[in-house]
């Protein structure tokens, strides 16, 4: 077997592997699909435990289940699964008071209950083990967010307004119009007092005004609330602000940032100073101010600091831990409140950000490793350990080598980041068939780390002989938010033109084979996939998932209409901007195979833009294949959509690129 395996890789990669990695196994489209997703890791206020969640995927297109487990967050002992009922998903964890744990769940309701006059999600707590467990709420709709009070004797929550009697009969008899840009049920917060035993909550806020988060002030008598007049995803990223809520008499302040961020709310441990976010002006970056409430100073946190800062949490008074990306390494900071001055605490493998900091400065945070999917580890003192194993079976497998490259944009000089993977045991020997893959965005970035998954799709290829390259051109984060912002007017120009030059370096120096290179990618990575078969012929094929086709069409159908003006402006008066640089104005230029994958459900890049994109190629005699999924979003969950995905792009790959 072992023989017949190492035989497999050679014909396939032209590359010889070890015998060491010949005897692992594999990685193959349903085992990356079917990896459990850790988050979420939430550490006591002691510093001794810490709660996270598990996400399990589930067939047959079901969402992923959601469960809570806890681990020490010191020691040897191996995480354990809180008890909750067998079909519950359960998420958002924080530690109470009184070491119980509150969180989310789905779980079946008690008996004597109208759960048809409920909502599904509701607000629950437990002990620490999960014994025990009561229900906090009876809200008519889902719980979305919650915070409670000082002395933990009253609960804010947001949820949506139930459905009238009007609403109700409208539905049942299809007299459904949608009368488009006019909502009629907002998200609002709701109060309950638990010292009195009722479960009756009241409105705190009035209808017409969406609240998308809340914090909860250490004196107790107001709250912080990030609110909009739009309830959709644009208002959500775009059109909030911040205000204050006074629980004497129930009034609004004026605005404390007229232009917010969704970096979550955060009062200071004395209640004097809020921590929120500002977007910037044309809504690529966010920066995390201070805000002192007595006096109304600002303090931007780690404002010159080298990287894009993602999230920050108080570690006391006048300290904040923050962490961010440098480059495509985490990194974590700690951060002076008083001056926004920073000075790093480690670097560490992280995607996204996903921690939080006890009294003692012991952080609880998601980290990765090159060989292990994202897992809950712990910074203290400048050690980083690894403290769960949520896939055991990663451990089996054959994994890619990751490099971390950087090089010289030939346009400007500016230092350009970005990551390679290549095939186990692959020693330079011979150039291989390589894949660039661009990540979404365009302020995003690749990292450094496990990258396998629905959209990850390195680990996969690099074990099936591939080299993939993961370039962050300007536009991406990583590098301070000029940066981030120069994407700004040119999709498509320095930024392919940083892509390329990555590739000439890699060329260079002989892991690219010229004869066999493609490139792929999502969303944004979508776009410059099929842009940059319209503008260069060094790509033999091109791998378009969810790509913007017509950015201008895009920017007027997308459910964020903010977006695309960020980078171009008004989309009617610019359209010939927007033309510009759109790749289906170039589509007659474009002979190498093309594959698109396209969720129907996509509302980001709505289906359309693949379409037209298959349409157009198929009109022009171009080799083009085009799968689409039923109910997929522009991001996906079910499970065998991510397994399809995957199988696609390797056996598109192995038939353009061998």
């Amino acid at each position: 077997m072992i023989r017949l395996l190492r035989l497999s890789l050679l014909l396939a990669g032209g590359l010889l592997v070890s015998s060491a990695a010949a005897a692992q196994t594999l990685p193959t489209p349903a085992a990356i699909s079917q990896l459990k997703h850790v988050d979420d890791p939430q550490i006591s206020r002691d510093g001794a435990w810490i709660v996270y969640t598990v996400a399990t995927p589930r067939p047959q297109g079901k969402p992923p289940q959601s469960r809570l487990w806890r681990v020490p967050a010191s020691g040897k002992a191996s995480a354990q699964a809180l008890a909750a009922p067998a079909d519950a998903s359960e998420s958002s964890p924080k530690w109470l008071a009184d070491g119980g744990i509150a969180f989310l769940s789905d779980r079946p309701l008690p008996q004597g209950l109208d759960t048809a006059a409920l909502g599904t999600t509701q607000l629950w707590r437990a002990s620490a083990d999960g014994s025990a467990p009561q229900l906090l709420t009876q809200a008519a709709s889902d719980v979305a967010k919650y915070a409670f009070s000082p002395d933990g004797q009253q609960l804010a929550y947001l949820a949506v307004d139930a459905p009238g009697a009007q609403d109700k009969a409208a539905a049942e008899a299809k007299d459904d119009a949608v009368d488009v840009g006019h909502p009629t049920r907002f998200q609002r917060l709701w109060l309950r007092d638990l010292r009195s035993g009722q479960a009756r909550a009241r409105a705190l806020t009035p209808a017409g005004l969406q609240v998308q988060d809340v914090a909860w002030s250490p004196a107790g008598g107001r709250l912080a609330l990030r609110v909009s007049e739009d309830t959709t995803l644009n208002g959500y990223w775009y059109r909030s602000r911040i205000v204050l809520l006074s629980l004497a008499d129930g009034s609004l302040s004026e605005p404390l940032e007229p232009s917010a961020s969704a970096i979550p709310l955060q009062f200071s441990p004395d209640g004097r100073k809020l921590l929120y976010g500002r977007i910037a002006p044309y809504g690529m970056v966010a920066t995390h101010v201070v805000h002192t409430l007595a006096d109304g100073a600002r303090v931007e946190l780690a404002r010159d600091w080298p990287g894009t800062l993602w999230s920050a949490h108080w570690q006391d008074e006048k300290t904040l831990i923050a962490q961010g990306l440098h480059g495509v390494r985490g990194a974590f900071l700690r951060v002076d409140a008083a001056t926004g001055a920073w000075r790093t605490l480690a670097k560490a493998k992280t995607a996204y950000p996903s921690f939080s900091v006890a009294d003692s400065g012991r952080v609880a945070f998601l980290g990765l490793r090159d060989d292990q999917p994202g897992e809950v580890w712990t910074l203290e003192r400048g050690r980083l350990a690894v403290r769960t194993d949520s896939n055991p079976q990663v451990a089996g497998w054959a994994h890619g080598q990751v490099r971390e490259l950087d090089w010289t944009s030939s346009r400007d000089g500016r230092r350009i980041t970005g990551v390679l993977v290549t095939p186990p045991g692959w020693k330079g020997d011979a150039p291989l068939p390589t894949l660039v893959q661009v990540h979404g965005g365009p302020a995003e970035a690749w990292w450094s780390g496990w990258l396998g998954s629905w959209h990850d799709w390195a680990q996969l290829l690099s074990t099936r002989g591939y080299a993939v390259f993961l370039p962050n051109p300007r536009g991406s984060e990583g590098q301070g938010h000029a940066f981030t912002e120069l994407a700004r007017h040119d999709w498509g120009g320095a930024d392919f033109q940083d892509i390329l030059d990555g590739v000439d370096l890699l060329q260079a120096q002989g892991v690219i084979d010229p004869q066999r290179l493609g490139i792929g990618g999502w969303s944004y990575g979508g776009y410059m996939s099929a842009w940059a078969v319209t503008q260069s012929k060094r790509f033999k094929t091109a791998i378009v998932g969810a790509g913007v086709i017509d950015i201008g069409v895009a920017a007027l159908t997308t459910d964020v209409p903010a977006y695309a003006p960020g980078y171009f402006g008004d989309p009617v008066t610019n359209r010939a901007e927007y033309d510009a640089h759109s790749p289906i104005r170039y589509v007659d230029r474009v002979t190498a195979p093309v594959l698109i994958l396209h969720g129907e459900a996509d509302a980001r890049v709505p289906l359309s833009q693949g379409q037209m994109l298959y349409r157009a190629l198929k009109f022009h005699g171009t080799p083009v294949e085009m799968v689409t999924y039923p109910r997929g979003p522009h991001w996906f969950f079910e499970q065998e959509h991510g397994r399809d995905v995957q199988q696609r792009v390797a056996d598109w790959l192995d038939g353009h690129l061998r």
